[in-house]
């Protein structure tokens, strides 16, 4: 079978359950697009400010490394029916999509994938992907701070899973329900929240795998103003990240990072920050020249242990949205093996 992230197959029509992204939706959400470029990258509420420029020194043209060894072939995962719609579990701003049955262990182990940003509007992926767990997905506004601020009580993150297990437990009339696996996703300015909670200690240890879809932001380190260089990236504001991809690169974690074109106004771009976090890990990307089932043209590959990143061309609204939609594919590809192959063990 082809690669998810690389073949040209089409993808299938979305279940007849699944309901349709609004055409006005995605008009608001072009438009919260366009805003977002000035509110993305991490306010300085969010993280120390920037002392003295850090050693990095990679330029988006060093790709001199051979081709990245290939992403294992997503394996035939089962279709998973998936309940007809999200429900709330008493957290403000998040609901829950759950499998219709079989996802909770025998002792009573649930695998959850939270989802930051604008994550409904993948509903359809989400569906696809073959993950037999359950999908959370929390809003928080348009820019990173919003996510940065719901997390600012280290015991927030907690407090919800709490709150989505006892859920579960009630709909399946178990009191044993608690957290297998859990994955932490985001686009755009989730990663914001994906940041605070890996600062606690609990939820780095328990997170399996982070999935940051062209949603990895940072400042420079002297100020502000477009495309200055990976090599001005303020790598401190992108620590919990680089100790997650260290720890993927060396097969303890999984983590996956996609990233477009687009120049930000007076912040780092992904391309950037993602350019940085590999020279800190000691990763090397490989130029690459693909087509994508989306159309999408990637540039820069890099895979190294559990640590996968896949670089994009294009600069504008609909390449920012694609990333979005990229969460099934990733998902197929890297996650659900991962986790049927820890299940058979």
């Amino acid at each position: 079978m082809q690669h998810l992230l690389w073949g040209a197959t089409v993808a299938p029509a979305p279940p007849k359950d699944a309901p349709p992204v609004r055409a006005a939706a995605r008009r608001a959400a072009v438009l919260a697009w366009t805003l977002a470029l000035t509110a993305c990258a991490p306010r300085a509420d969010e993280a120390p400010p920037a002392k003295a420029a850090p050693p990095v020194a990679v330029a988006a043209a060093s790709l001199e490394s051979p081709a990245p060894v290939p992403a294992p072939e997503a394996a035939d995962a089962p279709d998973v029916a998936m309940a007809k719609h999200w429900k709330g579990f008493g957290v403000a701003k998040c609901s829950y999509l759950a499998p219709r049955e079989d996802f909770i262990g025998d002792d009573g182990g649930v695998d959850v994938v939270f989802h930051f940003h604008a994550g409904q509007m993948s509903e359809r992926e989400m569906r696809e992907s073959g993950v037999r767990g359950v999908f959370v997905s929390c809003g928080y506004g348009i820019g990173s701070g919003g996510y940065a601020r719901a997390f600012a009580d280290e015991g927030r993150f907690g407090f919800m899973m709490k709150r989505l297990t006892r859920a579960i437990g009630r709909e399946a009339n178990r009191s044993d329900v608690h957290l297998r696996r859990l994955t932490l996703a985001s686009w755009s300015a989730g990663f914001a929240a994906i940041s605070r909670i890996l600062a606690v200690p609990e939820w780095y240890e328990a997170t399996d795998t982070v999935v940051l879809l062209d949603s990895l932001h940072a400042q420079y380190v002297d100020g502000e103003g477009p495309a200055r260089g990976a090599d001005r990236v303020d790598v401190k504001m992108l620590k919990r990240f680089v100790r997650f991809a260290s720890d993927a690169a060396a097969g303890k974690k999984t983590m996956v990072i996609t990233h477009s074109a687009i120049v930000p106004p007076d912040y780092a771009s992904t391309s950037e920050a993602t350019a940085a976090l590999l020279f800190e890990v000691g990763v090397v990307p490989a130029a690459t020249n693909e087509k994508t089932a989306r159309g999408m043209t990637t540039s820069t590959a890099a895979d190294e242990g559990g640590l996968h990143v896949r670089g994009f061309r294009g600069m504008g609204p609909q390449d920012h949205f694609d990333h979005l939609h990229m969460i099934g594919a990733v998902l197929r590809t890297w996650v659900v093996p991962r986790w049927s192959a820890a299940q058979n063990r």
